[in-house]
């Protein structure tokens, strides 16, 4: 089903496969074919990646401090932005401006 960065509803399926989190900014594996992808939530890809990123010290842009330097990537997990078919995710250094301003725009944490 396809969506627009213009709208600020997520597309389905975008939620956390670890806690089953929706509606917030995830990350992906980087360089990881489609059918073995991942999505983690802020807190899910910390603790997947275990490298001393703290969710209380992420911007409202979605970056993380590690070793003093901040950044969208958490470990080896970039941010999942959909294309908007949502038939896949943009690569890190290719996702237009529209949604990587749809991606910041979306709270760091699930909201209920």
């Amino acid at each position: 089903m396809s969506f627009t960065y213009t709208n600020p509803i997520v597309p389905d399926g975008y939620r956390c496969g670890v806690c089953g989190a929706a509606g917030c900014k995830l990350w992906r594996r980087y360089q990881t074919f489609l059918e073995h992808q991942a999505l983690y939530c802020a807190a899910c890809a910390i603790k997947n990646q275990g490298r001393g990123y703290q969710l209380d010290d992420m911007d409202q842009d979605g970056r993380a401090t590690n070793d003093g330097a901040k950044s969208h990537a958490i470990g080896w997990l970039v941010p999942a932005v959909p294309t908007e078919d949502n038939e896949t995710y943009w690569g890190y250094t290719s996702v237009p401006d529209a949604g990587v301003a749809w991606w910041r725009a979306l709270p760091n944490k699930e909201t209920t």
